[in-house]
């Protein structure tokens, strides 16, 4: 035999028993199972962007959920009902320097009220009253607002 028939015929054998994964690697090129892990990682990446945004948005709704429908406790101490939303504004500034912590609730009837001291019972509501009514800086007309009346929007 000639050698060129030998090298013709060898060649022709590496092509059919060995595949394009051997001559890639020659090449330096990827091979098939390279090609495969990197896009079942590209895959996975892109999963994971995808979950991510899911739940941003899930978050996000959430948020505008709760700000549309604040949890409330059962009752408050209230210092003042407004109709001029600036009173109102400057009450709880007022209220806020003095370092209560303010809850701004907004009645059906237009009137913007001024609470301190959420409370889950009317017992806790009434030592808070009573003791900022023993006090004396705050206002005579404080009362107490029970959120199970549903007043508030």
């Amino acid at each position: 035999m000639k050698p060129i028939r030998i090298v013709t015929i060898l060649l022709a054998a590496s092509l059919l028993f060995s595949g394009c994964d051997f001559f890639r690697s020659i090449l330096g090129k990827p091979t098939s199972k390279e090609i495969e892990a990197a896009r079942i990682e590209q895959e996975a990446a892109e999963a994971a962007r995808r979950d991510s945004i899911a739940r941003a948005e899930e978050q996000a709704r959430l948020a505008a959920e709760a700000a549309a429908h604040p949890v409330y406790s059962n009752y408050y101490v209230i210092m003042g009902c407004y109709k001029v939303p600036a009173n109102a504004q400057r009450l709880k500034a007022k209220l806020e320097a003095k370092g209560y912590d303010v809850t701004e609730l907004r009645f059906k009837n237009g009137y913007d009220v001024i609470a301190i001291r959420g409370s889950e019972t009317f017992r806790e509501a009434y030592k808070h009253w009573y003791t900022m009514l023993e006090r004396g800086d705050e206002p005579y007309d404080m009362w107490i607002y029970q959120t199970s009346m549903a007043l508030h929007e």
